[in-house]
């Protein structure tokens, strides 16, 4: 599984959506609920690599939430920044995690062409692998 599809499942395990319902990979089908969450991926580098192989890699993943209700959206990104900034070790399955960080905390990205308020917040997220 990639790392989108394993970090929906995260998600989808926490609360926030069930995926293919209203929760997606690279956007929103235009057929998805008023209230939908998308994520996308934008980059990443290695962080560390040793001789003996292991390494550490950042991804930059983007979050996106849009609702009728701007204060719902608002509400729900910040939960969500707060369980990504927690103190807890926070696991995705089929990956060795060592942190993940919400980046950039809740930005209102304004209304789309159906007046959803649309948010947004960015987590990194640090592997190992070896």
């Amino acid at each position: 599984m990639n790392l989108a599809r394993a970090f929906a499942k995260f998600m989808e395990d926490n609360g926030y959506g069930t995926f293919g319902e209203d929760l997606f990979i690279g956007g929103v089908p235009q057929n998805a609920p008023n209230s939908s969450w998308w994520i996308s991926f934008g980059g990443g580098f290695n962080l560390t690599k040793n001789r003996t192989g292991e390494k550490q890699k950042n991804y930059v993943i983007n979050i996106y939430f849009r609702s009728l209700d701007g204060e719902l959206v608002y509400n729900e990104l910040q939960e969500l920044e707060e369980l990504l900034n927690s103190n807890t070790c926070l696991e995705i399955d089929g990956y060795t995690i060592t942190e993940i960080e919400a980046s950039l905390f809740p930005t209102d990205q304004d209304l789309d062409n159906e007046d959803r308020t649309v948010g947004t917040i960015q987590a990194t997220i640090t592997v190992y692998s070896s």
